[in-house]
């Protein structure tokens, strides 16, 4: 919030005249320190204070209220020297760093200036450091680190051995109080710290109206009626969440209050309405640290290392004729159990803590889990998945050219959320006739699946930007707010030339393509004997009346849109190669348009999916669907 949140605008504020007069003072005690480049003074004995400006601010995470912090000042001074009777004067800029202390808590208190020292550049650490705004500057690599140093401050115990913490007892150990109440009536904050005694509304479901209500400072307001935050590590994760904010943020909001008096409490909120690609602000830094830590200190890292090893060791001896798949799903819901998680939460840290294998397990995308699969250790790196949301594969269709020339080679099917080589070998049909990843396949899915690199953006509906780099993996919360882009990795042109060693159809696709008739009609007819389709099986399968199939197999002149084309394509499950030549010999063309892209997709690696599937896909786009479904 604007320039006043800044602790160097404030301290120049207040204490202006109390540091020029130190500075003045050390300056003239000292004008020998002077690193004086004037050709006219060349050993100043006298020098004077003109005027100084604060340059920047280094500011230590002390304990407490307290703040210690590094003023850098460039000073304007005149300086003198006395040679021969003569009395020279020039004038030169000197920068310093004042050090000084201070308490902030109901305004800001007991200032003092310890040391002043000429100032040299120093290569200052960012361990235990404050921004400007009084936000503790944290790295990735920090987290865990910082989660054990808070767990051994208030719940010590946890460090010793694997144990699930209470999140209530937690708050009870660090002075908290912790509230179960409506927030809001829409539940679009699921938590609520408050740093001030006031009076704020909560809602009431009875009356179904707000009223007011008095809290004490220190008091934790949880949501109960917010589902969100649990498919984000449950309410514990809340509690804990709301805990972060207490220890790691009370300075940012005691300088927020020198300037702003209604700041009280930091809210939660389940929709952000942020702007993507927005710069970061002071809120967006302190929501990550909570959504970074939270999970770290419910799972700290060597215990729950010692848990995991434990777990998957019981489960190998337990499933012994399990798949590395079905024993990795099991010890992430004893994970879950255990440290009082959600399972999506615990699958998070074992792929933190290194084990990229449950990457493959309680995978949740397109608003459906996908059976679990697995790989070679190490075939993908952090930030890459094998699965893909319809949306993104579309956005990625769409956009991508290189990918798009592939996906139209027919040598790959969209396939449980993957894009997977069109063989036997890895895909088979059900009795259905819908296509299935095999056994094999999801034991070797890094042998037939392309790899996609996952980049978080900001979601409109949920504003979940900030919670992805918490989580650590896409997977437990919605496709909607991940880019899932393909690239020539050296695994997918792999991927790309097994595909092409692996064309068993090739030779009879060929065979077909060269006997086929040369008109419209005919083809289908043709391709509907090939794939023992009578005119009200492909009506059924294409959501097109009886009447209109036997006039476009039997009339030449009748009218005929691209939309049935391609549904008779679905319908039929036609191979892309003969959907294409279908719809050049109907004397119709793909535009560039979204509706068109999308027909191309779907005839590309969707082709063995039920029409209903493909207009799922349709509608999800605000498009019209394919035949007369109902």
């Amino acid at each position: 919030m604007r320039e006043q949140r800044s602790l160097k605008n404030v301290i120049m504020d207040f204490f202006y005249d109390d540091i020029f007069n130190e500075l003045s003072d050390f300056i003239e005690e000292h004008p020998d320190v002077l690193e004086s480049k004037s050709y006219i003074v060349e050993e100043p004995d006298e020098a004077t204070l003109i005027d100084m400006e604060a340059i920047k601010i280094d500011i230590s995470n002390s304990q407490g209220n307290e703040i210690l912090l590094d003023l850098i000042v460039a000073a304007e001074i005149e300086i003198a020297e006395t040679v021969r009777r003569n009395r020279d004067i020039d004038s030169l800029e000197q920068w310093f760093r004042i050090s000084c202390r201070a308490d902030l808590e109901d305004g800001l208190n007991n200032f003092e200036i310890n040391h002043i020292t000429t100032y040299t550049k120093q290569r200052v650490s960012n361990n235990y450091m404050l921004s400007d705004q009084l936000i503790p500057i944290i790295h990735k690599d920090e987290l865990d680190d910082i989660a054990e140093k808070f767990l051994k401050k208030y719940y010590p115990e946890a460090l010793e051995k694997p144990m699930d913490i209470s999140p209530d007892e937690l708050a009870r150990r660090m002075g908290l109080k912790v509230k179960y109440i409506n927030i809001t009536k829409s539940c679009t904050t699921f938590g609520q710290i408050f740093f001030s005694d006031c009076k704020t509304q909560y809602f009431d479901r009875e009356s179904n109206e707000y009223k007011q209500i008095e809290v004490e400072k220190g008091t934790i307001f949880v949501d109960p009626e917010v589902f969100f935050m649990r498919n984000l590590g449950s309410m514990n994760n809340t509690v804990i969440h709301e805990c972060v904010h207490w220890e790691l943020h009370k300075k940012f909001f005691e300088l927020e209050k020198l300037h702003n008096k209604e700041a009280r409490a930091f809210r939660c909120q389940v929709e952000e309405n942020l702007k993507r690609n927005e710069q970061w602000g002071p809120f967006d830094w302190m929501e990550w640290h909570a959504n970074a830590l939270a999970p770290r200190i419910l799972m700290p890292a060597r215990q729950t290392k010692e848990k995991i090893i434990e777990l998957i060791e019981k489960n190998k001896k337990i499933l012994t004729d399990g798949s590395k798949a079905d024993i990795i799903e099991s010890v992430i819901f004893e994970l879950s159990e255990f440290f009082g998680v959600s399972k999506l939460a615990a699958k998070i840290r074992m792929i933190d803590l290194g084990y990229q294998e449950a990457e493959g397990v309680y995978t949740y995308v397109d608003d459906h889990y996908i059976l679990n699969y697995i790989f070679e250790e190490n075939a993908i790196r952090r930030g890459q998945t094998y699965t893909i949301g319809i949306q993104d594969a579309l956005f990625e269709y769409a956009t991508n050219l290189k990918f798009r020339e592939i996906i139209n080679s027919g040598n790959y099917l969209f396939v449980e959320n993957h894009f997977c080589i069109n063989d036997s070998k890895y895909i088979r049909f059900n009795e259905s006739g819908l296509p299935q990843l095999t056994d094999y396949a999801r034991q070797h899915i890094d042998e037939c699946c392309f790899v996609f690199n996952i980049k978080a953006r900001a979601n409109d509906k949920y504003g979940v930007k900030y919670y992805s780099e918490c989580i650590l993996f896409r997977s437990m919360i919605s496709n909607k707010i991940i880019d899932t882009e393909y690239d020539d990795s050296k695994h997918n042109i792999e991927v790309a030339q097994r595909a092409k060693d692996l064309q068993d159809t090739a030779r009879d696709i060929l065979s077909i393509k060269n006997s086929l008739p040369n008109n419209f009609s005919k083809k289908l007819i043709f391709h509907m004997k090939r794939k023992n389709c009578t005119v009200e099986k492909l009506a059924e399968k294409a959501l097109i009346g009886v009447r209109t199939i036997q006039r476009i197999r039997n009339d030449e002149d009748y009218p005929i849109t691209m939309e049935n084309v391609v549904a008779i394509c679905i319908g039929l499950q036609l191979h892309p190669i003969f959907s294409k030549d279908l719809i050049e010999k109907a004397g119709l063309k793909f535009k560039c348009s979204e509706k068109h892209i999308i027909y191309e997709l779907i005839l590309d690696s969707c082709y063995n999916e039920s029409i209903h599937y493909c207009n799922e896909i349709l509608r999800n786009n605000n498009l019209p669907t394919l035949g007369r479904e109902e």
